[in-house]
């Protein structure tokens, strides 16, 4: 990338991210929808055999009833691999990653033991159940039926039929052509949600268009509502909150500043490991996955009060910079400091860390010395300790950023704190 691109990117995503153009997207998804005549309408897409699909069947009924929706269901079987860096690691997260959300908002699933056997099943057969009922007029009802045998285990007496290839190629291919990627999504009005995990957006955004029958509530934001609102408790041992984290991952920047919010809550250790970026491991990330990242990032990020969008994206360099100059700053009692003054510095102000000047800025902010700190740029030994941070991570059956780890709970995703928090908790009891 030339460095008058690098130069102008930060403005581009600050714009691009901006709520002047959010609002004025959705502006004219809504005079769109009133010139064509149509409902309020969600395009829900699903996968028999993904339990964050089973999870969403089961609150439609409620959003339906709260917002007066219609749903259109699009059933999809082939996952877009190329989207996922471990595929087989992120069958299985995804089942007890839908059992712990399952638990929290008292709805129906396996026992995590049913794991290997159900991410295994073969798909064909809930597939073509799916496809014959997914444009009833009672559609909801009877996909939530299917589902709830086929997550009991329960055999079923239908016999596959490929007469709906089509059907379910069209629906691939909307999914595709609509921009995502994923199974358990809605998509409305331009914009995705995936499973119960960001219907908190969409309900915003419907409140905000008064279409709720009810009352203006958020129901969907149990991960987040609570967050660090428990008075502080006195924890007797001295495990540390240990965070997998990587310098160019937005959604690491947002775990970062809340696993350290929440370690300071608690006054408890945290401690840093670092990855490498997906793309400095020799990995593809699709530009459809990095968009939606970096739009949904945003909204995450504006929900906790925190500044995203003026990014300048430290691929290569930047990132190498900032592992080279974390050794020093942790001999410093700075580790930390470092990597929020680092993240804040990328993510939020446009400030390019692969030169010094924006080096220089980064170091000061959190009271290191440039002059000392500048002659460790360039070192190699962080790698050897990267390397082992990914293996440790692979061990503990994950494969990516950002990651928690307290005790024995071990969990993926930003939006996952809430079970940490849950373990800090049970720990002081």
């Amino acid at each position: 990338m030339s460095d008058i691109k690098k130069n102008i990117m930060p403005y581009a995503a600050r714009f691009l991210s901006s709520d002047k153009v959010l609002n004025a997207k959705r502006y004219i998804a809504e005079i769109k929808r009133k010139v064509q005549g149509k409902r309020h309408e969600l395009s829900v897409f699903i996968a028999g055999n993904d339990p964050h699909s089973y999870l969403l069947i089961q609150v439609l009924p409620e959003l339906v009833q709260r917002f007066g929706l219609r749903v259109n269901i699009y059933t999809i079987r082939d996952f877009q691999e190329d989207m996922y860096p471990d595929f087989e690691r992120w069958k299985v997260n995804g089942l007890v990653d839908a059992n712990r959300l399952a638990e929290l908002y008292e709805l129906q699933l396996p026992k995590t033991s049913d794991a290997q056997k159900v991410n295994s099943a073969e798909p064909s057969s809930i597939t073509w159940q799916l496809l014959q009922v997914e444009k009833s007029d009672d559609a909801i009802s009877k996909v939530r039926s299917i589902l709830d045998d086929f997550w009991a285990s329960k055999p079923s007496l239908t016999k596959p039929t490929h007469s709906l290839d089509k059907q379910l190629s069209d629906n691939q291919e909307r999914l595709k052509r609509l921009g995502h990627y994923y199974p358990a999504m809605v998509h409305y009005g331009g914009e995705w949600y995936w499973g119960i995990d960001r219907l908190d957006h969409l309900e915003r955004r419907l409140n905000s268009l008064g279409l709720s029958y009810d009352d203006e509530r958020v129901k969907y934001d149990l991960q987040t509502r609570l967050f660090c609102s428990k008075p502080q408790v006195k924890i007797e041992n001295n495990t540390p909150l240990e965070l997998f984290f990587s310098a160019r991952s937005p959604y690491s920047y947002i775990g970062l500043l809340q696993a350290e919010k929440l370690a300071r809550h608690y006054c408890i250790p945290f401690k840093v490991k670092l990855l490498l970026p997906m793309m400095m491991r020799g990995m593809f990330v699709p530009d459809t996955k990095k968009m939606y990242i970096f739009h949904d990032t945003k909204r995450e990020a504006k929900k906790m009060g925190i500044a995203y969008g003026f990014v300048a994206d430290p691929l290569g360099e930047a990132v190498t910079n900032c592992y080279s100059l974390y050794p020093y700053a942790e001999s410093q009692g700075k580790g930390v400091e470092f990597l929020l003054s680092f993240s804040k510095a990328v993510n939020s102000q446009g400030i390019r860390a692969d030169r010094e000047e924006g080096l220089q800025v980064i170091v000061e902010r959190c009271d290191l010395n440039w002059h000392e700190a500048k002659l460790h740029l360039g070192n190699e030994d962080w790698r050897v300790s990267v390397e082992k941070n990914f293996e440790e991570l692979q061990m503990l059956g994950l494969w990516g950023v950002p990651c928690f780890r307290y005790g024995d709970v071990v969990t993926w995703g930003q939006d996952r704190l809430w079970l940490i928090e849950q373990a800090i908790l049970k720990a002081s009891l």
